[in-house]
């Protein structure tokens, strides 16, 4: 019900100057009001209709609407009202706005927001550009929580808690404090219920997101929250992969990679990093709620010691975080491993589990489905396995895959179904960065872009495995098994006697 409800409020924005009470356009170094924020994404899509494009996700309380806008150079990347994106591409989501008086982040998303849109699909503009878009698909969700940056409050407009809103980053379902987790408690904010279902709507596609905030200079990543509630370690089981990809950020800037924390949070970071629930816990927040539901390599980032800088210094921040937002979105879109699960024409669906065998490195990933589909593991240079078990049939049926992901490259490994095909599973990694001179040519001759995905066979690769390893030890067993059966049956007879022609009836 809740994604119908996304599906009937999605709206695919086509007619600019549709928002009412139009503002003049706002100075560059100043706080943007929710009216100027449609504005903008009206006039981002206007001038770049083919590769940025404004969704209303919904309505906040008070009945501002919650913008988000997509940038991609594939025509499949876009969500829409019937359809999801692709998930052959992977994607990322910034989310600012959570804390309405915590604005940095949404103003530093405009900031990036036009020059995304001024390259997309337009070769040479800006080389970084080419190729993270290349590499996959940008969501900006720009203010979850407009009414609070209205009212210059933490809560939404939803006038609770002595009038302080509610706070929209306790308001998840929570795995500790809810015990029918991820099922909704029936205390969902309209904004809380509009990120929800946009992200549902992303599905595999979106494989990382963090969302912005103020009041310090860190990296938070999960979990958040322990069952002690007291400050302590409660790492996921990506520690090592979320780690990682949060170093990406933190290592871009060095204001935040040298602070391991100031006045009561003296000592508690190392150098710009910090994992949520030895900082301070919380429950019913954003990044453990995305992480274990829908797979998302979720993480906080507060961007400013205080929360609501002046504007006068918004220059300076985003010289300071700039570097670190496009670092991010290359560790995600750029570099890695994706796993594209194959099916024939005609095929029926079955569901699939895609299992990362690096311990740390990666969520196991189930799907169902009858057409190809991807599954993206944003992990840095070095040597990966993963298995892929198709459940369908008498007997399920599952491969493991090697292969070894180079430095900022993504790398491609395409498996189908054993028994169901002559083709055997390719391992290709792909192109070189585009500011580098490509090396290898595609086999129409051509050399390809990354993110084309296109494929040739590899050699290197073994076949596929066929049940016939399985049969065999099935036999073996049958065969050392048979003899104990038999001579335990004539054991039995010889302590029982013959039954009697009556005593067998009896047993029918």
């Amino acid at each position: 019900m809740m994604l119908a409800l996304l599906l009937s409020t999605l709206l695919l924005l086509s007619v600019p100057g549709s928002c009412a009470g139009e503002e003049a356009p706002p100075e560059r170094w100043t706080w943007w009001s929710n009216n100027q924020l449609g504005e903008f994404v009206h006039k981002m899509q206007e001038s770049n209709p083919e590769h940025c494009k404004a969704f209303n996700i919904g309505k906040s309380f008070r009945g501002n609407d919650i913008w988000t806008l997509t940038v991609s150079t594939r025509p499949d990347a876009f969500p829409s009202a019937n359809t999801p994106p692709s998930s052959l591409a992977p994607s990322f989501l910034y989310v600012g706005g959570v804390h309405g008086n915590e604005p940095l982040g949404r103003q530093l998303m405009f900031y990036m927001a036009e020059e995304l849109c001024a390259a997309a699909g337009r070769q040479g503009v800006d080389p970084e550009i080419d190729r993270i878009l290349a590499g996959g698909t940008v969501h900006l969700l720009f203010s979850m929580n407009p009414d609070g940056f209205e009212m210059n409050r933490r809560g939404n407009g939803h006038d609770v808690a002595e009038g302080k809103g509610v706070d929209l980053n306790r308001n998840f379902p929570d795995p500790i404090k809810w015990s029918k987790f991820p099922q909704l408690t029936g205390n969902e904010e309209p904004e809380t219920l509009a990120l929800m279902n946009y992200i549902d709507l992303l599905g595999d596609s979106l494989i990382g997101a963090t969302h912005l905030h103020g009041g310090a200079e860190v990296m938070v990543i999960p979990f958040d929250g322990n069952k002690s509630g007291k400050r302590a370690p409660n790492p996921t089981p990506d520690d090592k992969l979320i780690r990682y990809l949060g170093r990406r950020y933190v290592d871009a800037q060095p204001e935040m990679a040298t602070n391991n924390g100031r006045g009561v949070d003296a000592g508690l970071f190392q150098n710009g990093m910090v994992q949520g629930s030895n900082w301070y816990p919380l429950w019913g927040g954003l990044q453990d709620f995305f992480y274990l539901k829908n797979q998302v390599y979720f993480t906080t980032i507060e961007m400013s010691d205080e929360k609501w800088p002046d504007a006068s210094e918004l220059p300076k921040w985003w010289k300071q975080h700039r570097p670190s937002m496009y670092e991010l979105l290359k560790a995600y879109l750029c570099q890695g491993l994706t796993v594209q699960v194959d099916f024939p024409d005609g095929a029926k669906e079955e569901q699939v589990v895609v299992t990362m065998l690096n311990k740390g490195m990666g969520s196991q990933v189930r799907f169902k489905t009858s057409s190809t589909h991807g599954v993206h593991y944003p992990v840095p240079a070095g040597e990966y396995s993963v298995r892929v078990e198709w459940k369908g049939g008498w007997i399920p049926k599952k491969a493991v895959l090697s292969t070894e992901v180079r430095p900022d490259e993504r790398t491609l490994l395409r498996a189908q179904k054993p028994g169901e095909s002559n083709v055997n599973i390719a391992v290709v990694p792909a192109a070189p960065r585009q500011e580098e001179p490509a090396k290898k040519e595609s086999a129409a001759g051509g050399n390809q872009p990354m993110g084309t995905f296109a494929f040739e066979p590899d050699a290197r690769v073994p076949p596929r495995p066929t049940l016939f390893p399985y049969v065999r030890r099935a036999s073996v067993v049958v065969i050392f098994l048979l003899p104990v059966i038999l001579s335990r049956r004539r054991w039995a007879g010889r302590v029982n006697g013959p039954r009697t022609r009556h005593a067998l009836r009896n047993t029918v």
